[in-house]
């Protein structure tokens, strides 16, 4: 005779375990996808939307739009949107949504509609309420309440929601320069520094452009240098540029610190984690003539003025590789930090 209790467990389980697979398997191709694999995550995402995966639709969008699927990418959103996604809804909302001035659906031919608008926001009023930081920091962005039209109060209030923002994840409301001004600046700093002490990148050049601005070099450098102990993606491009700056501005650190090689370095680095992220092309980073007897450029180092041979520029790639060999990108995304977000405004 058959256990009546242990048919009923055989049954719940048979009924939990696809959802349990197909949370880890969007979890995972998510974590794929900020890697900067976008037809591995592709294809990882396909089979959750074709069996009715909303959410998974949503990401299925972002990674054909990301390999050029540009008419699929329409056709995934529409099912996400009417799977109840509201990432998906003000996407498809286009230039109706408040604060897109320039949709994708322009001249992708997306089936964009002002109906979605309302739906986008009901749907991130219900996840809000649920205790989602990113719907919370959506509504702040794109269904501003009274008090936002108000100068210094609006700030005041900022301020106050940030420990709430913070602890529920709506961390792109601190990356959101409109924000924050010099009367809460003080409370975006704590919390990007909470943010980047985990590894967070995008706080990380937060922090180096505000001490940049007011004048605090070194801690601008510090939390660069951080990041780049770490191998991070963002980080490490940023001290291609923003760091090498700062220490040529203030003579900070020695002359091979600051040398274009050591520039070249850092973006190669981050090039070789992200290769479809920020160009590194040589003339870039060098000074360079064409030499007619040659037929070829010549490359000198911006600080010391040496030439700089093909065969030492692959030595700096090489080693660069080197570097970040054991480690992968994280680009951060999420539904408030992809271009979807903003229309054509790029991520963060």
């Amino acid at each position: 005779m058959v256990d009546v209790n242990f048919l009923k467990v055989l049954i719940v389980t048979a009924c939990i375990f696809p959802f349990v697979s197909r949370a880890e398997t969007l979890e995972k191709g998510v974590e794929i996808l900020n890697q900067g694999q976008f037809k591995k995550a592709r294809e990882i995402f396909k089979p959750l939307a074709e069996h009715g995966d909303a959410n998974a639709a949503y990401w299925l969008a972002y990674t054909q739009f990301k390999t050029s699927s540009t008419l699929e990418a329409g056709s995934s959103l529409l099912k996400s949107a009417e799977g109840g996604n509201p990432w998906a809804m003000a996407t498809l909302a286009g230039t109706y949504m408040p604060e897109v001035d320039r949709s994708f659906c322009g001249y992708l031919g997306w089936p964009c509609d002002e109906q979605w608008v309302d739906k986008a926001i009901e749907g991130w009023e219900k996840l809000a309420e649920e205790g989602d930081g990113k719907a919370m920091y959506a509504l702040l962005y794109h269904d501003p309440s009274w008090w936002q039209y108000i100068p210094i109060y609006r700030e005041y209030r900022y301020g106050e929601l940030a420990e709430k923002l913070y602890n529920n994840k709506g961390f792109t409301f601190f990356y959101d320069n409109s924000f924050w001004s010099f009367l809460n600046e003080d409370k975006r700093i704590e919390y990007l520094e909470k943010m980047a002490l985990h590894g967070d990148g995008i706080a990380s050049y937060k922090l180096f452009y505000i001490f940049d601005d007011n004048k605090e070099p070194q801690e601008a450098i510090n939390y660069i240098e951080n990041g780049v102990e770490g191998r991070n993606y963002y980080s490490l491009y940023r001290a291609s540029t923003g760091l090498m700056r700062l220490k040529r501005k203030y003579d900070i650190g020695s002359e091979d610190e600051r040398t274009s090689k050591r520039a070249y370095f850092y973006c190669y680095a981050a090039h070789s984690l992200f290769e479809e992220g920020y160009d590194c092309s040589v003339s870039g980073f060098f000074d360079f003539e064409y030499d007619r007897d040659i037929e070829m450029h010549r490359y000198y180092d911006k600080i010391t003025g040496e030439r700089v041979t093909e065969e030492q520029l692959e030595k700096i790639r090489e080693k660069a590789r080197e570097y970040v060999s054991e480690y992968y990108a994280d680009l951060q995304l999420d539904e408030t930090t992809v271009e979807f977000f903003r229309g054509f405004y790029k991520n963060f």
